[in-house]
């Protein structure tokens, strides 16, 4: 049998078991206690009748205690089995003291039992009621007593009955809702009993309460030991598929404490502290791995609506914060990679300037011949020069980002652009080819690619620095090798990225040529691409041959 009010208050079926264990237990302590009382007071009193009236208690307390030891807890059994022994008991050994007693304790007994009839509950309450008020007559009792007596166990029965079943209809009307809203809940919803975790905390730690924290901190074993007492009692089907879970029976049960990792050791510290301490709401943010090994990050925000032990019902709202963490590290790390680059920047600037300060003022005031002169004004020059570049990156990139930079593409030679780049750096090259393609192109940006490109290689390739070209189905490319070791494979793209840099703390990593150079590439129509070839790493720059550009405008096919 099964009662609509427990299984209301409880929610979920699986949990009648535990129920009906509670109710045969305290059944029988209660019968013991009963017992112990009678036989108290007849040892005391001397009177023999009050052993007499035990009993009865006796009976019902071995009969509920047999059903618990053969682990058959019944509480429908237990109530039924209870008024037998109390009717038989009356007609073998009552008397006129025993029987008001006996009246309502059947009518308690009787009353209770109606909590667990979910069928036929009209039916049960017609052959019960007949059954109290033809009891007196069973006891022998004079007829016009008897029928009074009779009388009232029914109708305080039928009273009693109907205010339990009443309530119990109300509360499982309450708790139906509550299911609802508790299943069907488009939030991850678990439901947790912490208290044994929770005496588990008390019974270790005795000092300060301000003090809670450093001390599980400082002892994760406690930590362990104490979540492993918590249980998961249910879930509902959002949760279930938060965590991705095959069913809700994979996530009930005990906590695995041994699962706790570093990473997840001060959410859970914070929960136990939360209930030591007594708050009823409390937050937390965690990484988690879901029951098919997805690493993910929650959010989760308890509330403690327990009516009796403290963390005995523990409420958990979860949600699914992964992007939203993921966004939050993404900008974070721009932030800094920003907060780095203006050191670079400021670094980079500082250097030339200072040289050309330091320059300026040698020649100021001091008697230098004129090849002397001309010599520190050409270092004057080339570190302006230098100056000028990295703003003219940052001009770029700004412009980039804001979206007002324009590109004026024409017919450029590819070869005279390499040429004129060269001559205005003092980069070495080891090999330089002959091109003699002429490319779509905005001639001052493209030589700004080249030179970011052969800035790149000088800085941070081997000491051997050697430029490629040609051209193929209507593309010609320009490649810049050097013998170096490279960047890492992970960092193969990541150098393209705006404020970033593979070379920290090298001296010119500002953290922008390369990724101004893929970009104005990309906006004249072409690519820059990053590679390894043959011990050597490679950038190559390809864009659109001039002649096919100007075929595909008037209208002929490109030739093969």
């Amino acid at each position: 049998m099964t009662s609509p009010l427990p299984e209301s208050l409880i929610g979920a079926a699986g949990e009648m078991a535990h129920v009906h264990r509670r109710v045969v237990r305290v059944g029988a302590a209660s019968a013991w206690a009963a017992s112990a009382i009678f036989l108290v007071s007849g040892f005391l009193s001397g009177q023999t009748h009050l052993f007499v009236q035990s009993v009865a208690p006796v009976l019902a307390a071995s009969f509920m205690t047999a059903l618990v030891l053969v682990r058959r807890e019944n509480a429908g059994v237990a109530m039924v089995g209870a008024a037998i022994v109390v009717m038989v008991w009356v007609v073998v050994a009552g008397t006129e003291d025993t029987l008001l007693p006996a009246a309502v304790s059947l009518v308690v007994i009787c009353a209770i039992g109606m909590l667990f009839v979910t069928r036929g509950q009209r039916i049960a309450l017609a052959v019960i009621g007949v059954g109290l008020f033809a009891a007196p007559q069973l006891w022998m009792t004079a007829s016009g007593e008897g029928f009074r007596l009779g009388l009232g166990m029914s109708l305080s029965f039928l009273l009693t009955a109907a205010i339990f079943m009443t309530v119990s209809k109300a509360a499982s009307a309450l708790n139906a809702r509550f299911q609802m809203l508790f299943e069907h809940s488009p939030t991850a919803v678990m439901e947790e009993d912490w208290s044994k975790a929770l005496a588990y905390v008390r019974s270790e730690y005795t000092g300060k309460p301000e003090r809670i924290r450093p001390f599980l901190m400082a002892y994760p074993e406690v930590v362990r030991r104490a979540v492993g007492r918590a249980r998961i009692v249910r879930v509902n089907s959002a949760a279930v598929t938060l965590l991705e879970a095959d069913g809700p029976e994979e996530l009930l049960g005990y906590r695995d404490g041994d699962k706790i990792t570093d990473e997840t050791l001060p959410a859970f510290v914070d929960a136990l502290v939360a209930l030591y301490e007594g708050s009823s709401v409390f937050e937390q943010e965690t990484p988690a791995i879901s029951m098919k090994g997805t690493p993910m990050w929650l959010q989760l925000r308890s509330v403690d609506v327990s009516s009796g032990v403290p963390g005995s019902t523990v409420l958990v709202g979860m949600a699914d914060v992964t992007l939203m963490r993921s966004r939050q590290e993404a900008m974070a790390d721009l932030v800094r990679s920003k907060s780095e680059f203006i050191a670079r920047v400021s670094h980079e600037l500082r250097t030339p300037l200072t040289a050309v300060m330091g320059l300026t003022r040698e020649m100021t005031g001091s008697s230098l011949s004129e090849g002397e002169r001309d010599e520190l004004m050409h270092l004057v020059s080339g570190q302006a020069e230098e100056m000028s570049h990295i703003v003219e990156d940052l001009l770029v990139a700004a412009r980039v980002e804001s979206g007002n930079i324009t590109i004026e593409s024409e017919p450029v030679s590819l070869g005279d652009a390499l040429d004129t780049t060269l001559r205005g750096m003092t980069v070495r090259v080891s090999e330089i080819p002959e091109s003699s393609d002429v490319v779509m192109a905005d001639p001052n940006r493209l030589r700004q690619i080249i030179r970011n490109l052969l800035t790149n290689a000088e800085r941070y390739g081997g000491p051997t620095l050697r430029i490629l070209s040609g051209s193929s189905e209507g593309i010609a490319w320009l490649e810049v090798r050097d013998d170096g070791d490279g960047v890492p494979d992970e960092d193969t793209e990541r150098i393209f990225e705006p404020y970033a840099s593979s070379h920290q703390g090298v001296p010119g990593s500002v953290g922008l040529g390369l990724s101004v150079a893929r970009q104005l590439a990309e906006m004249m129509g072409g690519s820059l691409s990053h590679f390894r070839s043959d011990g050597e790493t490679v950038f190559r720059l390809e864009l659109t041959l001039a002649r096919v550009q100007e075929q595909a405008l008037s209208g002929k096919a490109w030739p093969n």
